[in-house]
C-alpha cells in the first residue's frame, strides 16, 4: 500500500511538471499562431504577422506579440519623420533617432528581426547623430547610443566607423579627465613654489599626452571625422589652460607684493588700542613712517627679484603699475614727513588720526576692483572733558567726486572743516564753515560730499563734541560715492 502511494505521488508530480511545461510553451510562443506570425514577420514585413497573432488564444500572449507590431510601427514612423526634418535641426533628428532606438529595443530580439531597409536607414541616421554628439563633446551619450544602435540594427559600415570614433574619443576623454584632475590638485596647493613645481610637472605630462593622442588619432582610421577631430583639438586646450593657470598663479603672487606694499602703508603704529590714538608724539609719528618707508623698499626689492625669476609671467605692465604705486606712496610719505616737521603748527591742530593719510589709492580689503572704499584712519579717546579736535591728511585725485565720511560708535555730534581751527579757537571767531552734509547723514556717519573740492587741500580737521560718556572711538573713510553706497 505504501509503495502504491509513493508511485502515485511521483506520477502526480510528473504530470504537474508536464502540464506547466505545456502551458509555458504556448505562452512563450511555441503554438502555431505565434510561430506563423514570426515567420510572416521575418519573410515579408512586420505588419503581416498581425493576421496570425490576432488568433492567439491566450490574451496575455496575444497582447504581447501585437504590441511588437505597435512598437515597430512607432519606431519606423520616427525614422520616416526624419525625411521632413531639416538637416540643420540636429535636436529633432537626434530625438527621432532616439525614439526609434527606444521602440525597437523593446521588441523581443531573439524572436524578431527588423527589415533590411529599416536597419539600413536607422544605422545611417544614427551614425550621423553619434558623430555629432562626439563633436559636441558628449562622449558618454554617444557611447550609449552606439551600443544600442548595434544591438538594434546590427553591424554596418557606418556603425563600424562610429564604433572606432567612440573608442578614440573615450580614450582622449579619459586622458583629459586625468590631466584636469591633476590641474585641480595643483591649484589647491597652498605653498607657491610647490604649486609652480606641480604645474611644471603637469605641463610636461600634457606635452607627452598630446604626442600619445596624435599617434592614436593618426592610426585610428577615423582622424577626419567631426567627433575625433574635435576631441583632438580640445585636448590641446588642456595644456593651454594649465599654462594659463600657472601664469595666473605667478601674476597673483606678484600682485600679492603690491598688496603687501599697500598694507604696509596703512599699517597702524604699535599701541593703537583704546585711548592711545591721538596721543602719539611727532617724533613717534615720524619714526613710524620711516619704518613704513623702509619696509616698502624691502618688499619692492623682493618683487623685483621675483620678476627676474619669472620674467615672462611678470610683465612690464605689472612692474610699471607697482612702480607707480611705490613712487606714489613714497611721495605721500615724504609729504607726511614734511607736514609734521612744522611742529608748532601741527600741535595747534589737535590730535592726529592714524594712519595719517587715507584715500582710494589704498582700498580697504574686500572692496571692489574699482576701490569703492578706503582703509580707515582710526581715532579714539578716553576721559573726554570737553570738545576735542583732530586732523588728518587725505589723498583724492583731481576731478574725482569722492566723499569723506567720519563714523562714530555713538551719536555725539561731529563737525568737519577745511582749515586749522587751532583746537577750536578759530571756529566761531573766523566763522569757519562746517562741511558736513547733514541732509545725507546716515546714523552716526557724518559725510563731506565731493571732499576734494570742499576741503581745497590735502588736510581735514574735525571736532568731536562732548557726549553722554567720557570716551569715544571712530574712523575716517574715503568713499567713491557715500550716497550710492548708503542707499
Amino acid at each position: 500500500m505504501k509503495k502504491m502511494r509513493k508511485v502515485l505521488s511521483v506520477l502526480t508530480a510528473a504530470l504537474a511538471v508536464f502540464l506547466i511545461s505545456c502551458g509555458s510553451t504556448n505562452v512563450d510562443g511555441k503554438d502555431p499562431e505565434v510561430a506563423n506570425g514570426i515567420k510572416a514577420w521575418n519573410s515579408r514585413e512586420p505588419e503581416s504577422a498581425r493576421a496570425y497573432w490576432t488568433e492567439i488564444k491566450d490574451s496575455a500572449t496575444q497582447k504581447k506579440y501585437l504590441n511588437y507590431i505597435t512598437l515597430y510601427n512607432a519606431g519606423n514612423d520616427a525614422l520616416e519623420s526624419t525625411d521632413a526634418i531639416k538637416a540643420t535641426n540636429e535636436s529633432k533628428l537626434l530625438s527621432a533617432c532616439n525614439t526609434a532606438l527606444t521602440k525597437f529595443s523593446a521588441i523581443d530580439e531573439p524572436l524578431l528581426s527588423l527589415p533590411a531597409s529599416t536597419k539600413d536607414k536607422g544605422s545611417k541616421l544614427t551614425a550621423v547623430r553619434i558623430d555629432n554628439l562626439l563633436a559636441a563633446g558628449k562622449v558618454n551619450e554617444a557611447g550609449k547610443m552606439q551600443k544600442t544602435a548595434v544591438k538594434v540594427y546590427g553591424t554596418s559600415a557606418e556603425l563600424d566607423t562610429t564604433a572606432k570614433e567612440v573608442a578614440v574619443c573615450e580614450s582622449i576623454a579619459s586622458k583629459k579627465a586625468n590631466l584636469l584632475a591633476q590641474a585641480e590638485k595643483a591649484a589647491a596647493i597652498e605653498d607657491f613654489d610647490a604649486q609652480i613645481a606641480a604645474y611644471n610637472d603637469l605641463l610636461a605630462k600634457c606635452t607627452a599626452a598630446e604626442s600619445e593622442v596624435n599617434t592614436l588619432v593618426k592610426n585610428s582610421g577615423v582622424a577626419d571625422t567631426n567627433g575625433v577631430s574635435t576631441y583632438a583639438k580640445t585636448f590641446k586646450k588642456v595644456r593651454q589652460d594649465v599654462a594659463v593657470q600657472r601664469e595666473a598663479s605667478i601674476r597673483e603672487k606678484a600682485y600679492d607684493y603690491k598688496d603687501a606694499i599697500g598694507e604696509e602703508f596703512a599699517r597702524q603704529p604699535e599701541g593703537t588700542g583704546s585711548g592711545k590714538n591721538g596721543e602719539f608724539t611727532l617724533d613717534e609719528i615720524l619714526a613710524h613712517y620711516k619704518s613704513v618707508e623702509a619696509n616698502i623698499n624691502t618688499k619692492y626689492d623682493e618683487l623685483i627679484a621675483f620678476s627676474e625669476k619669472y620674467p615672462k609671467e611678470v610683465s612690464k605692465d605689472i612692474i610699471n603699475d607697482i612702480n607707480a604705486q611705490k613712487n606714489d606712496l613714497q611721495a605721500k610719505i615724504a609729504q607726511i614727513n614734511k607736514e609734521i616737521a612744522y611742529k608748532k603748527e601741527v600741535e595747534s591742530r589737535g590730535k592726529t588720526v592714524m594712519p595719517l593719510m587715507i584715500g582710494l589709492f589704498n582700498p580697504a580689503p574686500g572692496s571692489t576692483k574699482e576701490s569703492q572704499k578706503s582703509r580707515p584712519a582710526k581715532f579714539s579717546a578716553t576721559k573726554q572733558k570737553g570738545d576735542e579736535y583732530w586732523w588728518g591728511m587725505v589723498s583724492i585725485k583731481s576731478g574725482e567726486m569722492n566723499d569723506l565720511v567720519i563714523t562714530l560708535k555713538d551719536n555725539r555730534n561731529v563737525r568737519v572743516f577745511n582749515q586749522n581751527t587751532h583746537s577750536g579757537k578759530d571756529i566761531e571767531k573766523k566763522g569757519i564753515k562746517d562741511l558736513v552734509s547733514k541732509a545725507n547723514k546716515v546714523g552716526n556717519s557724518w559725510p563731506v560730499l565731493n571732499a576734494g573740492k570742499a576741503l581745497g587741500s590735502d588736510k581735514y580737521f574735525f571736532e568731536i563734541q562732548k557726549g553722554k560718556t567720557d570716551s569715544y572711538s571712530g574712523e575716517v573713510v574715503v568713499y567713491s560715492s557715500f550716497i550710492t553706497r548708503s542707499r
